[in-house]
């Protein structure tokens, strides 16, 4: 089938024939549903292991070696013919078709990842719906208030807290509020702030101990925002205060039910979980259960504790009863079910990474296509001569900008000197190796000159204003339009060479000597 398509285009699209756009196009759809079922196969969640199948290294590792071999064999093909060798003619846009059609094949080619990673997503979100996954992570965040919570930290004891020298000594009072922005400084002594936080929390006007359950935090889940953590804590804070048990057994019951849906192990049922933590009305004599099964402790096991807290409470490092819960997996699985939902598919970044990776390439083989290896080589070996150069140019100077500095100029001399070539009609042979830099480099200038410019608007110094450092506005708004500079970049770029596509088939009619 694809013989007679080959012979159809030969006749009737030589250009798509010669780049072999079709088989290739082919190939590339192919790679796709190929890698979106590896990561499909990847997304898969066992809810009762801690371990997830992880193909991501090996999909990616066939996936480089793939594209390689597909590459060589589809260059050997392409090469075999070249209509500029042979003098035929070409109308005014056909370098830039053909370089169009390089680039989509390039694109396909290399994108693999972004199949596998939908197709990882999609199925991490297959398990629940939003509404459901938002629904058990708001059930598995507030349990963990009578599981293993980190604590909060109370407020500054702003009477407690001081001034520290060399010594020891306390040499003056401060204030907290201060002191918990930044560190003092001082010209004539080395100085610190030694902050005091308070033993306990009020909350409705009641006080409680720091290490009561009232002071316990939610996990965080990407699915719930911050401000609906904060009120899902606050309403079971008011559960506990106001002797709410019926709803502290819900929640219980809720947590136990998907413990037992994904066969997680606990020595524990709802009404014994009651019981040995439920105990008013202070809540801090409560019995402290274990996240996860001992024999499996490992070194994270405390990743989503905050552990210098936890193993400060009266308890120490023995804090933990026999009973125990495997709250680590269930938050870790829902986890990722979570951030399925709430990351996006496809990243600008992402997007243009693997653009500007396919316009690369595509140029490197457009410009062999358009020029000889002789040439070909002898640029490369040149780029390499003058990054060396400019290198050691730039460590002796000591300036970063430097470096970027030479190269632009340098850049910019190529394209002087080739147009100059081909205006004057002078010999072809001089400016192959010229346009062989020209295309591989052009599409550098926009982002070189966005980078000097940020520097040469960089503050010299910082300048210290109510403890926040100061930049200019312009350099602040250069920081943060970097990508809409790189997209247009990419933009400019590929109108550029429409333009210097036609350059090139004018200057193929130039003599060679």
């Amino acid at each position: 089938m694809f013989k007679d398509i080959q012979k159809k285009l030969l006749l009737q699209y030589p250009l798509l024939w010669n780049t072999k756009f079709v088989p290739m196009v082919a190939i590339g759809i192919l790679m796709h549903i190929i890698f979106f079922g590896l990561g499909y196969i990847d997304g898969t969640i066992d809810f009762s292991n801690k371990n997830n199948i992880d193909i991501i290294s090996f999909s990616i590792m066939i996936g480089i070696l793939s594209v390689i071999i597909i590459v060589i064999l589809w260059l050997v093909a392409y090469f075999k013919n070249n209509a500029l060798k042979s003098f035929y003619s070409k109308s005014k846009n056909s370098l830039f078709f053909e370089w169009m059609q390089i680039f989509v094949i390039c694109v396909l080619l290399i994108s693999f990842y972004i199949p596998f990673s939908i197709g990882k997503q999609l199925h991490q979100r297959s398990y629940y719906s939003l509404e459901e996954t938002a629904k058990r992570c708001k059930i598995i965040s507030t349990a963990d208030i009578f599981i293993d919570g980190s604590f909060s930290d109370t407020e500054i004891d702003s009477l407690a807290s001081g001034l520290i020298d060399n010594q020891g000594n306390k040499i003056a009072q401060t204030d907290a509020n201060y002191a918990n922005e930044q560190d003092i400084e001082a010209n004539t002594i080395d100085s610190a702030v030694a902050l005091r936080y308070k033993d306990h929390i009020i909350f409705n006007n009641k006080k409680y101990d720091q290490f009561s359950l009232l002071n316990r935090n939610t996990f965080e889940f990407s699915v719930i925002s911050r401000e609906q953590d904060s009120l899902n804590k606050i309403q079971v804070n008011n559960w506990l205060q106001n002797n709410n048990e019926g709803e502290i057994k819900k929640l219980m019951a809720d947590y136990m039910s998907l413990i037992r849906e994904h066969n997680l192990a606990t020595n524990l049922n709802a009404t014994k979980w009651f019981e040995i933590t439920y105990k008013a009305p202070d809540f801090n004599e409560f019995l402290y259960i274990q996240p996860y099964l001992k024999e499996f402790e490992t070194e994270n096991s405390y990743q989503y504790n905050d552990y210098e807290t936890a193993v400060a409470v009266p308890y120490g490092e023995n804090k933990y009863s026999k009973y125990f819960v495997q709250q680590d997996i269930l938050k870790d699985k829902y986890d990722i079910v979570a951030d399925a939902h709430t990351d996006a598919f496809i990243e600008i970044e992402m997007i243009l990474s693997f653009l500007y990776g396919a316009f690369g390439l595509s140029i490197l083989i457009f410009s062999f296509r358009v020029t000889s290896g002789k040439s070909w080589l002898i640029a490369v070996v040149v780029t390499g001569v003058i990054n060396v150069i400019y290198g050691i140019f730039t460590a002796i100077a000591g300036s970063s900008t430097m470096y970027f500095y030479l190269i632009l100029t340098t850049i910019l001399g190529i394209l002087f000197y080739f147009f100059l070539i081909f205006f004057n009609k002078k010999s072809l042979q001089l400016s192959r190796i010229a346009l062989n830099l020209a295309l591989w480099s052009f599409s550098t200038i926009i982002p070189i000159v966005y980078f000097l410019t940020m520097e040469a608007n960089k503050p010299d110094y910082y300048r210290l204003d109510e403890y926040k450092y100061y930049e200019s506005p312009f350099y602040e708004w250069l920081k943060d339009h970097v990508v809409e500079m790189v997209s247009l970049n990419f933009i400019l770029s590929i109108i550029f060479l429409f333009i210097l596509s036609k350059v090139i088939r004018n200057w193929r009619g130039i003599a060679e000597n």
